[in-house]
């Protein structure tokens, strides 16, 4: 049967978020109904509003969160009513060529229609009296209830508190499968490490790296405020080759982590790398830009390798991030910072973008 829920509704490109009651069906198979307690922000919604990601419209964005199970559709075993979950934009449908090469986070099934703002069956749950409303990510958690596909729903401890539960879900299992994943034989202990971009990711990259066991941490942050004491051994407000060779005895850092991923922050880091250095891409480009490099680089044996969700799988390594942050190996703190109500979304986006930082949307 058919519930209301409030949410917030992006009608179009570039405009506020309007906050309105729609129409929500209830789960199908493998689906899972989640009343929402809290969800996260990031860049990854600014990007949606901008353009920068293109989804159908009108769309309730947001894209990692924590909440209730309060109905399960057939197939879903995992979870039953009451479960205190974590939300995940990379579901996956574990049956595809991708999925069965334990590479879910490059699953086809789920990703074409998410792309599209439909869940894996290639329809949406919500709507209003006129037309269809398309979620966002798969999950669109800036709605007081949602229905995501099971493997975006992720059990959660009740010792977790809750600002973590919900923005762990994109940045953090990002950052931490780049570093552990993504990177590979390249992220050896020891390592000299650059972090381009001081944001939601690149604090969570340096954490994931000091677990890691790097040596020296090299950012570069073009925001000073951001230059925190004691969060890396050397600073920078762009990537200067002539900078970097001193900082590194003239050889270049052993990898690079380019959490922006723009022209300018590419091409520089594979100058900036040092020969038969890595650079792995963990920022999301935008889908139209093009890059131009140098060739002699490749000759040189430097790798630019691109990481899409820290090549990560939400339902076994978000419960690995979790305990380590109940252990205190890990600080998932850093970068949490304000808390606003769904009627105040549109002021949590302007603070989003202009101060950056963790917001969460708090539902109570």
């Amino acid at each position: 049967m058919a519930i209301r829920t409030r949410a917030a509704v992006l009608e179009s490109k570039e405009s506020p978020l309007l906050v309105r009651e729609i129409g929500l069906k209830p789960p199908g198979p493998d689906e899972v109904l989640v009343k929402m307690e809290m969800a996260g922000l990031c860049r990854s919604d600014l990007n949606a509003i901008t353009g920068h990601t293109r989804y159908n419209m009108p769309l309730v964005l947001g894209h990692e969160g924590a909440g209730r199970v309060v109905e399960t559709g057939p197939g879903v075993t995992n979870l039953k009513c009451g479960d205190r979950v974590a939300l995940s934009w990379a579901a996956y449908c574990a049956e595809c060529y991708f999925c069965r090469r334990e590479q879910t986070h490059l699953c086809s099934a789920v990703a074409w229609p998410r792309g599209r703002g439909l869940l894996p069956d290639g329809t949406t749950r919500f709507s209003d009296t006129k037309k269809e409303i398309y979620h966002f990510n798969g999950v669109s958690s800036l709605s007081e209830y949602t229905v995501v596909y099971k493997t975006g729903c992720v059990p959660v401890s009740e010792d977790v508190p809750l600002h973590i539960a919900a923005a762990t879900g994109c940045s953090v299992v990002t950052a931490f499968g780049a570093v552990f994943r993504t990177a590979g034989e390249a992220m050896t202990c020891g390592a000299t490490c650059m972090v381009v971009g001081g944001g939601c990711v690149g604090t969570a990259v340096i954490e994931a790296l000091r677990l890691k066991g790097a040596g020296r941490i090299i950012l570069i942050e073009r925001d000073k405020k951001k230059w925190r004491s004691g969060v890396a051994d050397n600073y920078g407000d762009s990537i200067n080759k002539a900078e970097t060779d001193e900082i590194t005895n003239g050889v270049g850092p052993d990898i690079v982590f380019d959490c922006v991923a723009s022209k300018e922050t590419i091409a520089g880091s594979m100058a900036a790398v040092r020969r038969g250095g890595t650079v792995v891409m963990v920022g999301a480009p935008h889908p139209l830009m093009k890059i131009e490099l140098n060739a002699v680089d490749f000759h040189l044996e430097k790798k630019l390798i691109g990481s899409l969700y820290g090549s990560s799988d939400p339902v076994r390594d978000m419960p690995r991030i979790f305990d380590l942050y109940e252990w205190g190996l890990l600080d998932l703190d850093e970068g949490q910072s304000r808390t606003y109500g769904l009627d105040d979304i549109n002021l949590a986006l302007t603070a989003l973008e202009e101060q950056g930082g963790k917001i969460t949307i708090n539902f109570d």
